[in-house]
């Protein structure tokens, strides 16, 4: 069995056991990925038909996993060896294990006079055909191939974790980049093997370290590039040598631009007009405003911010972070609530990076909007609720547990004004247990937005088993209904 086989056997044991206990992450995802990697180019070193074999199983009890949780399957073929390389293990046992027939003692006695014979023949015609001083060659032995070592899981990223794992893992780095750190594996190489990294930046060493032994670590991390004032920037490799060998190599970039947007335009339509505008103009009716601009600088990690004013109030703001090229363009959207229209008047558009903004734009929506009529929607049960409205604990087809105590009713309304009359019903068994009803209030509520009322049994028992309903009213007419139950206690 191969060194490198055994590597990747005690990798693959570690990814098992992981799996096993339903790890989850890009991490494992990465670790499973990068296995799956070497383990295909393993299948240009590893001639065993065995271990092959065994090689593919683990890659697809691995890739199974990886193809459940993103949609992708991975490629688990084996570099293919030479033809005529294959061996068998099984068939190595079996040849050394034969055993030859033993033969009868005349045909020993006839075999050794032939022995004789030929021998002294041999003999004979050597002095005749050969001259006194030509000597006889001596055989030579082929030598056994030394498998090429290579490293694998070659990364670079931003700095070293408190347990000395590689973070802020890229290839693009932003500029003014203080240090970039390296991380990679040697596969098949023996302890006191010689090694070496050199980073170059457009041919020429900027950075390197002189031949050391392997250690014991299989995993190495170590600091590549450092600079107070920021690494210079510019397109890099990275160069890691087994003796005078190249064991891999790794390209990245240090930004020269520091991140800008510009050419900042918006528009209600998706493909806006080429030109930037200062001022866009809309008629009534929006409901989607697009913001499309250029950029660049822009390096995986970075927070990245849009956020839309309504007369200088935020209204919705999205945040994310960068994962795209350093350079190009993009567009954002922005919705409004309920499918309603965006209200007249003037907006603006804001793009941040690094809670730093970078560039903004002003538009207008002209003209009067139409009247919108009171309305209640989306009407959710739960048994908790965030103070944006969010639900918390729902339940499977609203069966709730016997030992409920608090429900809430949580409801979106749009065109709610002063004095408009509501009410909220509760049900059981198709009886009213209690009503929550009033006049709205603009200046508690708003006229749009989310809004919730609850139920439970005011000596704090559990609620009754039995099927539930909540009906909201907007003036004495029913707008929302939702049906629900209690399960009844079981001893």
């Amino acid at each position: 069995m191969s060194k490198l086989f055994n590597t990747l056997q005690e990798r693959y044991q570690v990814l098992s056991a992981r799996k096993e206990q339903d790890e989850p992450g890009e991490e494992f995802l990465e670790d499973v990925s990068a296995f799956i990697v070497d383990a295909r180019r393993a299948g240009a070193r590893i001639s065993d038909v065995d271990e092959r074999s065994q090689l593919r199983a683990w890659m697809r009890f691995l890739a199974n996993g990886v193809y459940d949780a993103t949609g992708v399957y991975p490629d688990t073929s084996l570099q293919p060896l030479a033809e005529g390389q294959l061996t068998s293990r099984r068939a190595e046992r079996d040849a050394l294990g034969a055993k030859p027939t033993q033969p009868t003692w005349g045909w020993l006695l006839v075999g050794g006079a032939a022995v004789i014979i030929i021998a002294v023949g041999l003999a004979a015609l050597s002095g005749v055909l050969l001259p006194p001083s030509v000597e006889e060659p001596t055989p030579t032995v082929a030598p056994t191939a030394t498998p090429a070592v290579f490293a694998s899981r070659v990364e670079v990223g931003e700095s070293v974790s408190d347990a000395g794992r590689l973070e802020a893992v890229a290839d693009t780095f932003c500029r003014g980049v203080p240090e970039i750190h390296a991380a990679f594996s040697l596969e098949d190489v023996r302890p006191d093997t010689l090694w070496r990294w050199e980073v170059q930046r457009e041919g020429e060493v900027v950075a390197s370290q002189p031949e050391t032994p392997w250690g014991r670590e299989n995993r190495q991390v170590i600091p590549i590039l450092s600079d107070d004032e920021g690494v210079e920037p510019g397109r890099y490799e990275l160069l890691i040598y087994v003796g005078e060998r190249a064991a891999a190599t790794h390209p990245f970039e240090v930004l020269s631009a520091a991140p800008r947007a510009f050419n900042l335009r918006m528009a209600d339509v998706p493909e806006p007009p080429v030109e930037a505008s200062a001022r866009s103009e809309f008629d009534v009716g929006v409901r989607v405003i697009y913001l499309t601009y250029e950029y660049e600088g822009l390096c995986p990690g970075l927070e990245l911010a849009h956020a839309l004013y309504h007369e200088g109030e935020p209204i919705q703001e999205n945040t994310g972070t960068w994962s795209g090229p350093p350079r190009g363009q993009t567009q954002v959207s922005f919705q409004a609530l309920d499918d309603e229209p965006f209200p007249p008047g003037d907006y603006e558009a804001r793009v941040t990076v690094a809670g730093e903004e970078l560039e903004r734009v002003n538009a207008s929506i002209e003209g009067e909007q139409a009247m919108v009529r009171p309305a209640f929607s989306d009407l959710t049960i739960a048994q908790g609720v965030e103070p944006d409205g969010r639900p918390i604990l729902t339940a499977p087809e609203n069966r709730f547990d016997w030992n409920t105590r608090v429900l809430y009713a949580i409801f979106s309304y749009i065109g709610m004004d002063d004095g408009v009359r509501w009410a909220a019903v509760w049900t059981r068994n198709e009886e009213e247990v209690k009503r929550q009803e009033g006049f709205w209030d603009v200046d508690a509520f708003e006229t749009r937005g989310t809004r919730w009322v609850v139920y439970y049994d005011e000596s704090g028992r559990v609620l009754p088993g039995g099927n539930y309903s909540v009906i909201l009213y907007i003036e004495n007419v029913a707008q929302e209904v939702e049906e629900f139950s209690v399960r009844y206690y079981v001893p």
